[in-house]
């Protein structure tokens, strides 16, 4: 196995481990997502030419892990899968760049679409790591908008709301 994917599987392993362990229920789901399609990419990658062409089970895999980060960009109370989201779609690009040129070298190829995801691992620490810091911090850190107290939503900040409702 050539190093950078040595490198990427311990990343990986470290970055999605720290995530199921001591994340919420967003970074917790993003480390399950990520370990899942590594292994299907891996999986798929092994069948269909290894990146002289497009590669359709490793493109299904992109898809639907991108549409999985919209889906929690969307109802989580955190900004990191957003950018998430964007770092990915920027690799599910690099198989539409390889459609339309078909002249793209495999290396290039699998380049467009691997680079991204050494930095979302990187980013996955480091929105775990924060998760811990507000919890300490706070004592709560709301995981879904769905949840978050009205309060915040109408404005207050959340050193405002760690402090006892005035009394009227």
């Amino acid at each position: 196995m050539p190093l950078h994917q040595i490198l990427f599987v311990l990343l990986q392993a470290v970055s999605s481990g720290y995530a199921v362990i001591r994340g919420g229920a967003p970074e917790r789901m993003t480390g399950i997502a990520l370990v899942l399609a590594a292994f299907a990419t891996r999986f798929a990658s092994q069948f269909e030419g290894a990146y002289h062409m497009v590669v359709g089970g490793v493109v299904l895999i992109d898809i639907v892990l991108l549409l999985g980060l919209l889906g929690l960009a969307l109802t989580s109370a955190r900004f990191w899968p957003m950018a998430m989201a964007g770092m990915h779609g920027c690799g599910l690009l690099g198989h539409f760049a390889k459609a339309l040129g078909s002249d793209i070298v495999p290396k290039a190829y699998f380049a467009l679409v691997s680079f991204w995801g050494f930095p979302m691992c990187a980013l996955l620490l480091v929105a775990t790591w924060r998760h811990r810091v507000r919890l300490k911090r706070y004592g709560v850190d709301y995981a879904w908008v769905s949840r978050l107290p009205r309060r915040y939503r109408d404005g207050w900040s959340v050193d405002e709301l760690a402090r006892p409702l005035p009394q009227r």
